[in-house]
């Protein structure tokens, strides 16, 4: 009997004294044992833009996108598509003839004149820092024969880049019925472009001389200087060049690229609600696109009032007198 006893007590101590060991051995279960925390994300920025996208250079992955793929007045963000054509079908030093028509056209302008040649280097400074309508006119015709025949090549070759809800009416961006693009598709042209060594250096640029011929004879030319519009290359790390534009219709635009780090982002917007919102818009978008990519954020969110310090008088294009 007292052996029976004490086979049966065993029974009751030993899983006790095992449940006791376990607990020393185990981790503690009123406290976390690993981080329940989420990793947090960039928010993306409010901006005043109609419409807006940001995309990777290289693999052309879309960060941000706001209304993508909404026809819109382009404005002057045209030309970066009509300076591809012209690298792409003129030699550099090729020269070119300014017709009395290419003349006749709203600011912004080079004020060139009838009979007046540059080289095709020097009307691509004319297009991209002056942003001139008259030399987007002289490059249609010496790439397509006319407005109408190089407007055909506009739109053929951004539906090769990608760029399928645009339809380009003309080479400069002035305001015109159906002539439209969109954020995204900017931003297609605009990173092939960069892939051109020339287009990536042009759009670099802040100042340039540009010689323009109005005679056969050694002293017959004069000196055109233009200055970039793209007050980014003055103010923001990494920015790797763009294109402005500013028509009533279109509002405020902007397409253009930056890098940091191994990081190249492409950012288009279209419709910003003024000049000093436009670039709190581009630089917000770059630092949200960045920051998806682990790269670190080199300044807080811009303000409309904090950008306008990128902002100078006659920045962008010149309005023009009449829509």
């Amino acid at each position: 009997m007292p052996i029976l006893f004490f086979c049966l007590l065993s029974l009751l101590i030993l899983p006790l004294d095992a449940q006791a060991q376990w607990g020393r051995a185990s981790p503690r279960l009123d406290g976390p044992a690993f981080s329940t925390q989420r990793p947090v994300w960039p928010v993306p920025p409010e901006i005043s833009a109609r419409a807006a996208v940001v995309m990777d250079a290289e693999s052309g992955e879309v960060l941000f996108a706001q209304n993508p793929h909404r026809p819109l007045s382009p404005a002057s963000t045209t030309k970066a598509l009509t300076a591809l054509l012209l690298l792409e079908n003129l030699d550099l030093n090729a020269k070119v003839a300014v017709s009395h028509g290419a003349t006749r056209v709203v600011p912004s302008k080079l004020g060139l004149e009838p009979g007046e040649r540059l080289y095709v280097q020097d009307l691509l400074y004319g297009l991209m820092l002056k942003s001139g309508n008259d030399a987007a006119l002289v490059a249609a015709e010496a790439v397509g024969g006319s407005v109408t025949g190089f407007s055909a090549l506009m739109n053929r070759r951004a539906r090769e880049l990608g760029a399928r809800h645009s339809r380009f009416r003309n080479p400069h961006g002035l305001t015109q019925d159906g002539h439209l693009s969109t954020a995204y598709d900017l931003a297609q042209i605009f990173r092939h472009a960069l892939r051109d060594a020339v287009f990536a250096e042009l759009v670099q640029t802040r100042n340039a001389a540009l010689r323009v011929e109005w005679g056969l004879g050694a002293d017959d030319w004069r000196l055109v200087r233009v200055h970039n519009s793209n007050r980014l290359l003055e103010n923001y790390a990494g920015a790797r060049g763009g294109k402005t534009g500013y028509t009533r219709r279109a509002r405020l635009c902007f397409v253009g690229a930056a890098q940091r780090g191994r990081t190249r982002l492409v950012v288009s917007v279209l419709g910003s609600s003024s000049s000093a919102r436009r670039w709190a818009d581009v630089q917000n978008l770059l630092e949200y696109g960045f920051s998806l990519r682990g790269q670190p954020r080199l300044r807080p969110a811009a303000t409309g009032a904090e950008a306008a310090a990128l902002e100078v008088v006659g920045i962008g294009d010149t309005p023009p007198p009449m829509e």
